[in-house]
C-alpha cells in the first residue's frame, strides 16, 4: 500500500540493482581480459581496449550505483513520511481509553524507533539484500562455470561460515528487542 504510489522509482531502482549487479560480477573477467590478452600477448591495442572497457565498466559502475541510492533512499524517506502520517491519523482516530491502557511513551518510543527502523528497511537494507542474493546466485554461476571442484570445495565450506552468523544473529536480535524496551521505559 504505501510503495504503490512509487512504483516508477522502485523500477529505476531495482533496474539499476541489475545493472550495478551484472557489471560488478562482470569487473572479475574484465580484470582477465586485461591479463591475458593484454599483458599476456603483449600486444598494447589490446591491451588499450581492454583497459577501455574495463573504464567503461567503473563508470557504468559508479552511475547505476548512484541511481539505484538515490532512488531507493528516496522512495524510503517518502514511505517513512507516509507511515508516520498514517500513524499519526489513527492516533487521532483512537479512543481516549486506549491512551489510558498504553502509556505515552511507549507509544511515542515505539513511533519514532520502528519507523525509523522501516526508513532503514525500505531504504537501504532490502536493497542492499536482493544486491546480494543477485550477486550470490551470478557468483555460483561464475564459479562452477571457472572451475566445477574449486566450487563445491567453497559450497562444502559454507555452513561453516553460516553457522556463528546465525548464532551471533540471534543473540543481537534479543539485546535489540530488549534495548527498545529500555528506551521505552525510559
Amino acid at each position: 500500500k504505501f510503495l504503490k504510489p512509487y512504483y516508477r522509482q522502485i523500477v529505476f531502482a531495482s533496474i539499476a540493482l541489475v545493472v550495478t549487479a551484472g557489471v560488478t560480477l562482470s569487473m572479475g573477467q574484465g580484470m582477465r581480459l586485461v591479463i591475458d590478452q593484454g599483458l599476456s600477448d603483449g600486444s598494447s591495442d589490446v591491451l588499450v581496449q581492454s583497459i577501455g572497457l574495463f573504464a567503461f565498466l567503473v563508470v557504468l559502475l559508479t552511475a547505476g550505483t548512484f541511481a539505484r541510492f538515490y532512488f531507493v533512499s528516496w522512495v524510503g524517506e517518502r514511505v517513512s513520511a507516509d507511515l508516520r502520517h498514517a500513524v499519526f491519523s489513527h492516533l487521532l482516530d483512537l479512543h481516549p481509553g486506549f491512551f489510558e491502557e498504553n502509556q505515552p511513551t511507549e507509544i511515542q518510543s515505539r513511533i519514532t524507533t520502528d519507523t525509523t527502523l522501516l526508513q532503514t528497511v525500505i531504504g537501504s537494507s532490502i536493497s542492499i539484500a536482493l544486491r546480494n542474493v543477485l550477486m550470490f546466485v551470478g557468483g555460483l554461476i561464475l564459479l562452477f562455470v571457472t572451475n566445477a571442484k574449486l566450487s563445491l570445495l567453497v559450497v562444502a565450506c559454507v555452513p561453516f561460515v553460516v553457522a556463528p552468523v546465525i548464532l551471533f544473529g540471534r543473540r543481537v536480535r534479543q539485546l535489540s528487542r530488549s534495548s527498545q524496551d529500555t528506551l521505552a521505559d525510559v
